[in-house]
């Protein structure tokens, strides 16, 4: 699946590892992908789900505490089209927010955030 699709409401509700349900709405992903920059991640939609429910590391986000970072590393990115490359990161990552049950943002990664508590699953 290139994008997400999404329901007659607008939102998509994707079930992670360990908290639960989350949902992303229509709004939240055009606002994301509509960066230049980011032109790519509609592409790449099926990442958010797969990263969300077998995730390589899941972090505490460092300053909001309702926030976890779920990443998981793909090989390559689907540019275009038909056409995947590898990306200097290779980590997906897909932050949620365990309060409003919703997914906050995506972005490609190199690496797992530096100085973030790891989420131990025995700690729910």
């Amino acid at each position: 699946m290139p994008d997400i699709s999404f329901g007659p409401t607008g939102t998509v509700t994707f079930p992670t590892k360990y908290h639960g349900d989350v949902t992303l709405s229509q709004a939240k992903w055009n606002t994301i992908c509509n960066q230049v920059e980011r032109y790519y991640y509609r592409h790449n939609g099926e990442k958010v789900p797969t990263t969300l429910i077998a995730p390589d590391h899941i972090r505490h986000h460092k300053t909001i505490s309702s926030q976890l970072i779920y990443y998981k590393k793909f090989e390559s990115f689907r540019i275009t089209d038909g056409v995947d490359g590898p990306l200097p990161c290779k980590y997906f990552a897909v932050v949620i927010d365990t309060a409003t049950e919703r997914v906050c943002t995506v972005y490609p990664t190199d690496k797992p955030k530096p100085g973030s508590k790891e989420y131990k699953p025995e700690e729910a």
